[in-house]
């Protein structure tokens, strides 16, 4: 929160290791900063540098990154050396998966009968980039987001024959389909698309969707 309520200006950075031992007198600086991100229409965080912190460390904070994204809509990434294993440790951290918690205690020598895996041989590190993304929803709690994601891609659809509502109609289709992941969505419906001008229909229907396979199997 401190690096982010400093990058916002709203609080200055410690100076010294005396200022970080008296982090309890810090005022919370929540509030102000959801404050900035939402009247700033904030919609992405890149988090670099994450390799210099450790899984347990990012895991207590990952939950107001949720937050962020539920609420504000903002989504967050992650980015450093190791980053993808970093944070999927942190996050088994965060929702006490019970042997990632038992490994980390082993780590710091707490009592434990179960041993930390080491890594495959020649088995390298990610040194990508990492976004955590979650799926579009389809439920009873939400299913308009689904709903409008479908209808933009209907607005930029240029076929001739495009009919109403021809992606709305089918959403339990390509929910099922695609898991609610933009990825799987937009090669099925483009290359539904690219079907439908070869073949002259100029739509896409249930007919040019069954025809396309996309990941594995689908």
């Amino acid at each position: 929160m401190w690096e982010i309520a400093c990058f916002l200006g709203l609080n200055p950075e410690p100076l010294n290791e005396n200022d970080l031992l008296r982090w309890r007198s810090y005022p919370d600086l929540t509030v102000p900063v959801n404050y900035v991100l939402e009247n700033a229409l904030t919609r992405l965080l890149l988090v670099d540098d994450i390799q210099r912190v450790q899984p347990h460390q990012l895991a207590p904070v990952l939950h107001y990154f949720d937050y962020l994204r539920n609420r504000l809509g903002i989504t967050t990434i992650f980015c450093g050396t190791g980053a993808s294993d970093i944070v999927h440790e942190a996050r088994a951290i965060a929702d006490r998966h019970p042997v990632v918690v038992q490994k980390h205690l082993t780590r710091r020598g707490t009592h434990s009968t179960v041993q930390q895996d080491a890594p495959p041989h020649g088995q390298a590190q990610s040194l990508l980039p990492v976004t955590w993304l979650d799926p579009i929803p389809f439920n009873a709690q939400d299913k308009e987001t689904w709903l409008q994601v479908l209808a933009g891609y209907e607005k930029h659809l240029s076929l001739h024959n495009l009919s109403k509502h021809a992606l709305t109609e089918h959403h339990e289709y390509l929910h099922n389909r695609t898991g609610g992941y933009f990825l799987a969505l937009s090669q099925l419906i483009c290359q539904a698309a690219t079907l439908a001008i070869l073949t002259g229909t100029e739509n896409t229907t249930c007919t040019e969707l069954d025809a396309v396979h996309i990941g594995h199997g689908r």
